[in-house]
């Protein structure tokens, strides 16, 4: 399939990834959507709006899967015919117009690669043709063409077609009759089915690009029935792109020309980390009943963290900890160190973690935040400290207190605490900081010397 735009249908689709953000829900409430303005033949263009890593890429593919069912290549009898476009990885093609055409090209001739026989290839033959009728009047007119050898010829256009201007002539007629007939054919492959066209990227690419390819959407498919255009975007990034081009300007307003309505999707909440980082779970032991107690307290720790952030997060915990391993499975309290200690750090934009280490008796957040010290502790937010405060409260043996030392439970949130101790303090006869290991043994030396490793090794090793 090519990066840019594929067609999702039947078993041609790829190995599902996993919803770890549960977006099972957001993806159904889509579909309906899709299919009441499809049931209508409705033109429509709609957005996502999600902030960077909040999953849309996997939103829109597994939209796409649910639109584009296996079907009988007899029958043909699915509804769809869907599109992904994501502009970014087609931004080398000036105007999108040709980027959009040259991408569909693309997509059905690697479909038609794909089917045999049957009423469906003769249905995606019969696309190609509309598209290739679409691609001979650009190609007649040169849109979006940059060739040395035309450069001469094309500024003797821009000079007439300025004089043309002038004279309230129309500048560009080429470009016209190109548009014209790429609508003409889109509206001719919607007379059998709604064709759908997912537009994800969008504000990766250069402002002035991301603009140009919002004005290219609207001049081809506004208006034609039947065709539903999704855009996937970040509103405040494409804020920030349209200010850049256009001024102060209301950007509701603007956006309002291309997009109908909106879908927001916010950051979600994680689950499901064992199967997305498999490789890195798979280093640790851990019984089956214990990997949702992982998982729940993961979830806990990186709450607030894109996706996209989160994935750094595993990547460079699993990278430093293959470097540090001794060939035998962890116990996962290491797991939930390390996680613990690259979100935090990340979120408080510090190292220096004595703070949460002491927050069994400094645990007035208020109190905190006062002191000299305290920028990274505001970042968190009152909500995250209490989150951290109450799993260390839920760390000790509340009875167990003597001479100022905590003594710990043996489990996994207990050991957590453990490890990040040993980092800032030094651990001497069971006794690290605020906390007792009711546990003395050459294996626990070796674990302490590990997660020493691994706070070092965060210094220097970036995944960025």
């Amino acid at each position: 399939m090519q990066e840019g735009i594929h067609v999702q249908e039947g078993t041609d689709t790829p190995e599902r990834a996993v919803d770890v953000l549960d977006r099972e829900g957001f993806i159904k409430r889509l579909k309906d959507i899709m299919e009441t303005l499809s049931a209508k033949r409705a033109g429509c263009c709609f957005g996502i709006d999600g902030a960077w890593g909040s999953g849309k890429t996997f939103v829109l593919k597994e939209l796409e899967r649910s639109l584009s069912p296996v079907q009988s290549e007899e029958t043909a009898d699915d509804r769809f015919y869907v599109f992904h476009y994501d502009c970014w990885k087609y931004d080398y093609y000036e105007e999108p117009l040709l980027a959009i055409v040259i991408a569909m090209l693309d997509a059905v001739q690697d479909r038609l690669s794909q089917i045999t026989k049957g009423i469906v290839k003769k249905t995606w033959e019969k696309i190609k043709e509309n598209l290739y009728e679409v691609m001979g009047e650009i190609c007649r007119n040169r849109i979006g063409c940059d060739l040395v050898e035309m450069a001469k010829e094309f500024l003797e256009e821009v000079k007439e077609n300025e004089e043309a201007e002038k004279a309230g002539i129309d500048p560009w007629p080429g470009f016209r009759k190109a548009l014209e007939k790429t609508r003409e054919e889109i509206k001719e492959i919607a007379k059998e089915k709604t064709v759908v066209i997912v537009v994800d990227e969008l504000d990766r690419c250069l402002p002035a690009y991301s603009i140009k390819v919002l004005e290219r959407l609207h001049h081809i498919f506004e208006g034609l029935d039947n065709v539903i255009v999704i855009v996937a975007m970040d509103k405040s990034q494409m804020e920030k792109s349209i200010k850049e081009i256009f001024g102060d300007i209301d950007v509701d307003i603007y956006l309002r020309k291309f997009i109908a309505f909106k879908v927001d999707l916010d950051n979600g909440h994680a689950t499901m980390y064992a199967r997305k980082f498999k490789e890195y779970f798979d280093m640790f032991a851990m019984m089956p009943q214990t990997e949702k107690i992982v998982e729940g307290l993961l979830s806990d720790i990186l709450q607030g963290l894109d996706m996209r952030t989160q994935e750094r997060i595993f990547r460079k915990a699993q990278i430093i900890h293959e470097m540090i391993k001794d060939g035998q499975e962890e116990d996962c309290s290491i797991m939930a160190f390390e996680i613990l200690y690259l979100a935090v750090s990340l979120k408080t934009k510090q190292k220096d973690m004595k703070w949460l280490c002491n927050i069994l008796e400094d645990d007035n957040f208020d109190e905190l935040c006062m002191e000299e010290k305290s920028v990274g502790i505001k970042r968190l937010g009152r909500k995250y400290f209490d989150m951290l405060r109450n799993y260390a409260h839920r760390s000790v043996d509340q009875g167990g207190k003597y001479l100022n030392v905590y003594s710990l439970y043996d489990d996994l949130i207990g050991k957590m605490f453990f490890w990040l101790s040993n980092v800032f303090y030094t651990y001497d006869g069971g006794i690290c900081g605020k906390y007792y290991c009711n546990r003395q043994d050459q294996q626990l030396e070796k674990e302490i010397e590990k997660v020493k490793r691994f706070a070092e090794l965060v210094e220097i090793i970036s995944c960025d």
